[in-house]
């Protein structure tokens, strides 16, 4: 478990500290950092990842032939 973790999350956090800013948390408590994780960060993460993306473009057959 804790090499998946590595592999998966520990990533993530750390993009997020270091690139993002996201050092401090500007709000109280552990449910006020969690809302903050999962709806700010984790969706610009997401986003930014998405707008990565390519994808791949395959020809049809018919375009072939």
């Amino acid at each position: 478990m804790k090499r998946l973790r590595q592999c998966t999350v520990e990533p993530i956090f750390g993009s997020l500290i270091e690139h993002y800013g996201m050092r401090k948390v500007g709000v109280r408590g552990k449910t006020g950092a969690h809302k903050v994780m999962l709806m700010g960060t984790g969706f610009a993460f997401n986003l930014k990842k998405y707008m990565k993306f390519k994808p791949k473009v395959t020809a049809s057959k018919a375009m072939v032939l």
